[in-house]
Formats: structure tokens, sequence, C-alpha cells
């Protein structure tokens, strides 16, 4: 075995004096908004190799059932290689993964002999000839999500407290690019529901309404609403639906389409009259149902149908 890490050239760690520069710079990064996660992740193991002076630095993400840690990214410093994709089970690491679980850094000077890296001395270690390990946990609003790892090749070197503190700025980091990511994998599957939900309402032959239940205050359109009013969706926004109803029948169609909403009403639809914006009255049977969000929002979808 110490023939084999000989042949590892030693790199250096970073003196901690020094380190303080490097966990400014990476905090300046103004690449968040613009980077891709991977781009993001590859960025911040290059930059947490070379500023810390580790031959790997690597981050791992927590399987949802734990079960499982997978390297979303990895970067080696003396071949300047990007890699991703290898897995540690919980099952032959309990040590390794009850430790991440308790939430303290792991500083490792020597991997052969202490007890929260003996677990992988007959494969890991000796593979990539690693010598010393800090791991740092990753966690996301409380909860463990993954570990970022920084591993020394060739000779040991003792981590300083220096560098514990930049292994949890970079930690840090890892944890606002998941967020980041994860916010915009959330609005960008928002947006596709609503284009899916526009597609679909807009291939009902029926007018379709969405409107806040309690304000009355119209959210939401289709096309064939368009055309049943004569009003763009963008003059139908805002507006109380009950207004495009003929001005004797408002007080009415308020009424019964509240009953329709709490499921007291008498009859499923509603025979009414809408108003359009020329003037002219369309005879329409109208039915409504309510949505409760998770929210506390409450929606009401009203179907016109032309008699």
């Amino acid at each position: 075995m110490e023939t084999q890490l000989s042949l590892v050239s030693s790199t250096a760690l970073m003196p901690p004096e020094d380190l303080q520069e490097g966990i400014a710079s990476l905090s300046r990064g103004a690449y968040f908004a613009e980077a891709s996660l991977d781009m993001m992740l590859s960025i911040l193991t290059e930059s947490a190799a070379n500023i810390c002076g580790v031959e790997r630095a690597s981050i791992w993400a927590l399987t949802d059932d734990q079960r499982e840690l997978r390297c979303l990214g990895l970067y080696e410093r003396s071949k300047r290689l990007h890699s991703s994709g290898n897995t540690i089970d919980a099952i032959g690491h309990p040590v390794f993964f009850a430790a991440l679980q308790e939430g303290n850094g792991i500083a490792v000077d020597d991997v052969y002999v202490h007890p929260m890296t003996a677990e992988f001395v007959s494969y890991y270690l000796p593979r990539h000839r690693v010598t010393a390990m800090l791991a740092t946990p990753i966690h996301i609003r409380g909860e463990l999500q993954g570990v970022l790892c920084l591993e020394q090749v060739g000779s040991r070197q003792s981590w300083a407290a220096a560098h514990q503190i930049f292994a949890q700025a970079v930690a840090n980091l890892v944890t606002l690019a998941l967020v980041e990511y994860e916010a915009g994998e959330a609005k960008r599957q928002a947006c596709a529901a609503v284009e899916q939900l526009r597609a679909v309402i807009n291939a009902s032959q029926d007018a379709m309404l969405l409107a806040d239940a309690r304000s009355g205050e119209i959210l939401d359109v289709n096309r064939q609403a368009e055309a049943l009013t004569g009003r763009s969706r963008e003059e139908l926004l805002g507006r109380h639906h009950v207004s495009l109803y003929s001005v004797e029948q408002q007080s009415a169609v308020t009424g019964e389409v509240s009953r329709m909403l709490d499921g007291s009403a008498a009859a499923s639809r509603l025979a009414a009259e809408v108003q359009r914006s020329d003037g002219r009255r369309i005879q329409v049977s109208v039915s409504a149902e309510r949505t409760d969000l998770s929210d506390g929002r409450r929606l009401a979808l009203s179907i016109l149908r032309a008699a």
C-alpha cells in the first residue's frame, strides 16, 4: 500500500491563513443565476480542490430512501478531470452514514487508522489512494441531503480548523446551488402544468372561467370564454365573474353559484344570460366547482355552455 501511495505526487494543503481569501473569492462568484446545476457543481468542486490544495473534491447526494450516496460531481486536480456517478451504500458503511446523520463534519488525518473511515479501507481508499479525508454534511431545510468530501492523496497533513471552516463554506454554497436548482425546477414544472392545463381547457367546447372563490375575481379563462363574452382574456382577468351576466340576474347567479360551490345547490346547472360586450345576450347553462389549494386559497371553476 505504501508503494502505491508513493507513486502519487503529493500536494500541499493551503495554509490556514490563506484560506480566508479563498472563501471570500468563492462567495463573490456571480454564477448562481446563470450556471446550470452541473456547471455549478463542477465550479465548486474544482475551486474547492484548487483553493484548499487537495487532490480530490466531490459532492454526494443522499437518495430519498437514505440508503445510498450518489456522486453528483468529482474533481481530480492532477488529472484536471471531472466525473460523477459513483455510489456509496449505507448497508456497507453504517458508521460513516451514522456520523453524517449526527450532523458534524468528519476530519480524518489518517484514513487507515480512524474508525470513521475504517469501512473504506478494503477498496475505496487504496483504489483512489486517499490518505486523509474531510467530509462535511450538506443540509437543506435542516435535513441531511448529502456530503462534501475533500481528500488528500499522497502525503498526509493534519486538517486545521481553517480547512474545516473552508469546507463548511463550500458546503453552504452547494446548499445554495441545490436550493436554486430546486426552486427553478419547481417554477419550470409549475409553468409546464399551467401550459398543459391551458391546453386542456382550450380544447373544451364550453366556456371556462377560473376565479377566486372568495373575491370572485377572474384569474384565468379559455378561448371559448373569450368568444362567448366577446371580450379578450386581458379584458376578463380581474373582473368579478358575476359581472358577465345580465344586471337583473347577477344577484340570483351569485347566490346559486355560492350554493354550487358549497354543495347545497338544488340543481347541478343554472340557466342564465351572459351579457356580451356588444350588448347581445346569450342564453347559457352554468355549473361551478370548488377547489381548495394547500396554501389556503379557494378557487372556483365556472363552466358556461351556450343553450
